[in-house]
């Protein structure tokens, strides 16, 4: 019961200062977490790169080898392969979280930032020359009839007829791809068609806008059920200078477009849609990083983000073995990353926060329990021992007054017992008086702190000790030097508590030792026997477990303890191979 009523309490705090040290806890474990999302993030998509990669490649080696187009609706091998490298050559990849939490898109449909991103595909002959890639095209279906079977891919590729007006729509589908998350709407309202090389050259071009976009508010209008739903705007390309023998005009205008709901007329051009990346990024990645040997460093997780991640694998082309070349490059953090890495770190530290005000208003509330109870009994102690004091000092009047009656004609053992009572009187009125100290340093707050002489002070308030340093033939010495910032009543009350603990319990023919400087001070003194110090900066604990020493109250390291706390200050103590060492920590 003693125990669990005067253990060291902890010193008090408040609700706001609970919460600050608990915040600065959860600051810290958020941004470890932050650090390991970030690493998870990026080598979870790296790693996807790398499956998507290798998955491309087996896609793209099959239509480069077996692929067979029987009914010549693409155009054979070669451009089948150029058509699916425009389609599929990208890294993707969601988290199964909202639309807005998609992540990179790497050469295709992207946010505007994924442009560093780069994921490229080619078929490279023995010669190092680029047959087919994913440069960007523009592709589209011819419908000659309603027949299905009779559908032709045709292919628009820049680098057979480079038209300005053509290359700066494909700028701008990339562009809408990038920044939009779209594909861009358009339709080819007449085109020079070579059904034979499945190639087209688009002549007029009808190119849509949303209608909420400010920009093109002045264009036509697609007008659906009495309702705009688009803006347009028709393109006549130039194609003076091309050579167009082969091709065939085909005039598109009848066929039904964006919002018309009437039948369809043949011929018709259909799913209109660029497909690939810049052609810079193609030429930039087979430049810089094919080498006919084959890479010449490891494909690690870091080279996907910093140098990006080539493979080459070797397939074979009308028995002419070809390299099918895939580099991949990774930009993680695009808008959407970001915004979704702000968002679940956000969320974590909300979480966490939370549980810390939980944890911080439960554990304050326990502490204004215990509190409001520590006060209730440090003044049941004070009154007490005030109440205690006025009997006391009339037990010790009455007792001195017998004495003086009696020394006389009373007998030694009624002298003896009235001398007991006078001894016991002293030692609890000296208790009551070490009880009201402890409770009143226990009080302090506000402690007047100035520069002290740690060593000056240790040797002052051993001058009263020299009789008893005689009696015992004690060897004192006083070691060391240096100032602290403390209250000098305070700290003064803490070290001459420890110098007379050290005096009491110094063996016969022993040695007691005082070291200071800027850090600590410390007392070590000689016993008589080891002594167990789990407890003894509790109030009214001895290392007599027996309770017969009454040179001692219990209460001594406790005032120590005390003082050097409200100084701010920490006191120790231990006891190894009968050497009582106390030190407080500065």
């Amino acid at each position: 019961m003693k125990n669990r009523l005067f253990r060291r309490r902890p010193k008090r705090t408040t609700f706001g200062k609970l919460f600050a040290k608990a915040m600065a806890a959860v600051i810290v474990i958020t941004l470890l977490f932050a650090a390991v999302l970030n690493y998870g993030i990026e080598y979870f998509m790296c790693r996807q790169a790398f499956s998507q990669q290798s998955s491309l490649e087996n896609q793209l080696s099959t239509s480069v080898q077996y692929k067979e187009d029987k009914y010549d609706k693409i155009g054979g091998r070669l451009n089948i392969a150029s058509l699916e490298m425009g389609m599929w050559t990208y890294y993707l990849n969601t988290y199964g979280f909202e639309e807005s939490f998609t992540v990179p898109f790497l050469g295709h449909i992207a946010s505007d930032s994924d442009r560093e991103g780069i994921a490229v595909s080619a078929l490279i002959d023995g010669n190092g020359n680029v047959m087919i890639s994913n440069a960007a095209k523009i592709w589209c279906i011819l419908k000659t009839d309603n027949n299905p079977s009779n559908n032709k891919w045709l292919c628009y590729d820049p680098e057979g007829a480079d038209l300005p007006e053509l290359r700066q729509l494909i700028d701008h589908a990339l562009d809408v791809r990038y920044s939009e998350h779209r594909m861009l709407s358009f339709d080819i309202l007449s085109a020079y068609v070579d059904i034979s090389r499945h190639r087209i050259i688009p002549h007029t071009l009808r190119v849509y806008y949303k209608k909420s976009d400010k920009r093109y508010a002045d264009l036509n209008e697609v007008i659906f059920d009495d309702e705009v739903i688009a803006l347009y705007e028709d393109t006549e390309i130039n194609t003076e200078g091309i050579n167009l023998s082969g091709y065939e005009f085909m005039d598109f205008q009848g066929n039904k477009k964006y919002g018309d709901d009437g039948p369809e007329t043949y011929p018709s051009c259909g799913f209109e849609n660029v497909w690939g990346v810049e052609k810079e990024k193609v030429d930039k990645a087979v430049s810089e990083k094919y080498k006919s040997g084959g890479p010449d460093y490891d494909d690690q997780f870091d080279n996907t983000i910093k140098n990006g991640n080539a493979s080459y694998l070797t397939v074979t082309y009308n028995d002419e073995k070809c390299t099918l070349f895939t580099y991949f490059k990774v930009f993680v953090w695009n808008k959407s990353v970001k915004r979704m890495y702000i968002i679940l770190t956000g969320m974590f530290f909300l979480i966490m926060a939370f549980i810390a005000f939980l944890r911080c208003w439960a554990k304050n509330t326990k502490n204004q329990s215990q509190y409001a109870f520590e006060d209730y009994q440090r003044a049941l102690t004070n009154n007490l021992a005030h109440d205690i004091k006025t009997p006391l000092a009339v037990i010790g009047g009455y007792a001195e007054n017998l004495i003086e009656m009696r020394k006389e004609v009373g007998s030694e053992k009624e002298l003896k017992y009235l001398s007991s009572i006078m001894k016991n009187v002293a030692y609890t009125d000296d208790m009551i008086a070490k009880t009201l100290e402890l409770s009143a340093t226990e009080q302090i707050k506000n402690p007047n702190k100035t520069k002290v002489d740690i060593k000056a002070l240790a040797e002052k308030l051993t001058e009263k000790y020299t009789t008893a340093f005689e009696e015992k033939s004690i060897e004192f010495t006083v070691e060391g030097g240096g100032e602290v910032s403390a209250d000098e009543d305070m700290l003064s009350a803490a070290v001459e508590n420890l110098i007379s603990n050290a005096v009491k319990y110094t063996r016969e023919g022993g040695s007691i030792k005082i070291t200071a400087d800027r850090k600590r001070l410390s007392v070590v003194n000689d016993t008589a026997e080891n002594v167990d110090t789990k407890d003894l900066l509790m109030p009214f604990v001895k290392g007599d477990k027996g309770r017969s020493d009454k040179n001692s109250h219990g209460l001594g390291l406790a005032i120590a303890a005390a003082a050097a706390e409200r100084n701010g200050f920490r006191l120790k103590v231990d006891c190894k191979d009968k050497r009582f060492t106390a030190v407080i920590e500065f």
